[in-house]
């Protein structure tokens, strides 16, 4: 997402150190009204709720585009139109905060899910 409040925790259920990325999907060709709504509700914490939204945990992802021409950003960077992966590298960095603690709850009864139902959710 291009804007985000500095308070919004768009990633509800991201764990410092569980060696996964946080995957959201969406239908691209939902009513723009719909997906205004999905976005809106991200404040709220009810993003997760609704039917329209796929969220994974992963260790990758490729993108192929399948287009010859087009338009690449990633973090507001070009980047040469062309297949891209990203992938973990578990362990490579420190996390700090404010506290010294995880700052976000997490989505509602996240804590019973085992790693491995994460990743085949």
């Amino acid at each position: 997402m291009a804007y985000m409040a500095p308070d919004t925790n768009m990633f509800q259920a991201a764990c410092i150190n569980d060696g996964l990325m946080d995957l959201v999907t969406f239908d691209g060709t939902l009513p723009i009204t719909t997906s205004l709504g999905m976005f809106l509700s991200v404040e709220s914490g009810k993003f997760f709720d609704s039917p329209h939204m796929s969220y994974k945990k992963i260790v990758a992802y490729r993108i192929t585009p399948r287009d010859k021409e087009g338009f690449i950003s990633i973090d507001g960077e070009r980047i040469p139109f062309a297949p891209f992966q990203a992938e973990i590298h578990k362990g490579m960095c420190k996390v700090l905060s404010k506290r010294g603690v995880y700052e976000a709850a997490g989505p509602r009864n996240w804590d019973r899910v085992t790693v491995a139902e994460r990743i085949h959710a």
